[in-house]
């Protein structure tokens, strides 16, 4: 039997720190800032996610794009000529194309490397949700759980995290084209703020919308106190697109409603934080993703 090592995107939001700590391979991530393509191989710094948001604010052109097959054939070839067996974490394949390039390139080097094994699994979910299944993955790893057994665990966790956003700024969603033009600027004007979760095919759903930023937040902790599930990890991923008061107002809030939880807030990455956008703030945690 391989050693096996877990990758995961660079779009995962966990402290990087983790990621080196327990040796997580990380599939690099292309994103465009102004004129730039910048290549994301780790996660990025506080300074440069703020960098990356003020230029969105100033009105630059900010997005992503999939991971190309050649990353995926990189990195997992460089693995299985270590003799690695692989676990990868994908995002959410109702958000993006990455899972089913990644199921091709990992056909592919099992077809060249015989006795290697690949186990891709589609988180259906993003940004912190992908860090508390990364948090699964490795603790199961090293409680001895085999590949495919580790790989079978994830994919019947995944339906169990639960993702909570407030989007804060409605021009970014239309120019997603999520909403339309007269939404956006209706919303704008009347200070609405529209609440998103991750449904079970993976996909971004909106389900609410709050007036004003204070009712939104609030919604947020409404929406953890009725989806908790006290019988699963206590763990809470905040994640926010540069605006860390606000993060830190809905940390006390659920350890209020919680005060035995884990909350780690953490800074949105690119991929997400380009189509919705600076001050978004999400709640992620186990539980009941369907209670509402």
């Amino acid at each position: 039997m391989n050693e096996y090592v877990i990758c995961i995107d660079a779009s995962v939001d966990i402290e990087q720190q983790y990621i080196e700590d327990k040796g997580v391979v990380i599939i690099p991530m292309e994103y465009v800032l102004g004129s730039d393509e910048l290549i994301m191989k780790n996660r990025l710094s506080d300074g440069e996610l703020k960098t990356f948001y003020d230029a969105m604010r100033r009105g630059e052109p900010t997005h992503t794009s999939q991971i190309t097959p050649y990353y995926y054939h990189e990195v997992f070839r460089r693995e299985a000529l270590k003799g690695h067996d692989i676990l990868y974490l994908s995002l959410s394949g109702g958000l993006s194309s990455t899972y089913s390039s990644a199921l091709t390139a990992a056909e592919e080097i099992e077809e060249e490397f015989e006795g290697i094994r690949i186990e891709v699994v589609d988180t259906r979910a993003a940004t912190g949700g992908m860090g508390l299944l990364l948090r699964k993955a490795v603790k199961d790893r090293e409680n001895g759980a085999a590949l495919s057994d580790n790989a079978a665990g994830l994919r019947a966790s995944v339906g169990k995290v639960c993702h909570w956003f407030l989007v804060d700024d409605l021009k970014y969603l239309y120019r997603g084209g999520r909403i339309s033009a007269a939404t956006a600027v209706a919303g704008t004007v009347l200070s609405i703020k529209p609440i998103l979760k991750i449904a079970d095919d993976g996909s971004l759903i909106s389900i609410a919308k709050k007036r004003g930023l204070p009712r939104a937040s609030a919604f947020l902790t409404d929406c953890f106190k009725a989806s908790f599930d006290p019988e699963m990890p206590h763990e809470v991923i905040i994640a926010h697109a540069d605006c860390e008061k606000e993060a830190e107002a809905a940390r006390s809030r659920i350890l209020a409603a919680c005060p035995d939880a884990d909350v780690l807030i953490c800074g949105l990455g690119p991929v997400i934080g380009a189509h919705t956008g600076p001050g978004m703030l999400s709640v992620i945690h186990w539980g009941n993703r369907n209670y509402i």
